[in-house]
């Protein structure tokens, strides 16, 4: 069963409610806001962990300018994900909050994603 972007969108933010990360942020109407942002940001102030997230479908594409704010935010040293519904037990392990930090892809670098 395929779930469209928005459905895995608020699945996502529901476990990172569900295990701590209270502060959240999602741009309701990107058509108004600078292109390449990436779709949620979390917080988790007992953790001080902040995450950025991009969500697409297990077939949906990477816009040149939502690549270029996610290889600019992990280059920064900040936690940057590209999630996608198959990634669900990687998603669940990096919310703990003593999960591992988040990171893009191993196969960010070939341009593939």
């Amino acid at each position: 069963m395929s779930v469209t972007e928005e459905q895995f969108r608020r699945h996502v933010r529901q476990l990172a409610a569900a295990r701590g990360w209270t502060l959240a942020y999602h741009t309701h109407n990107s058509r108004r806001s600078d292109a390449g942002w990436p779709d949620e940001v979390y917080g988790h102030p007992q953790t001080r962990r902040t995450l950025f997230v991009e969500l697409k479908t297990d077939t949906g594409r990477i816009r040149p300018a939502q690549r270029e704010w996610l290889t600019h935010l992990a280059a920064s040293g900040l936690e940057t994900a590209l999630w996608r519904p198959r990634d669900l037990s990687l998603i669940v392990a990096t919310l703990a909050p003593t999960g591992p930090r988040a990171q893009l892809p191993e196969s960010w670098t070939r341009n593939t994603q």
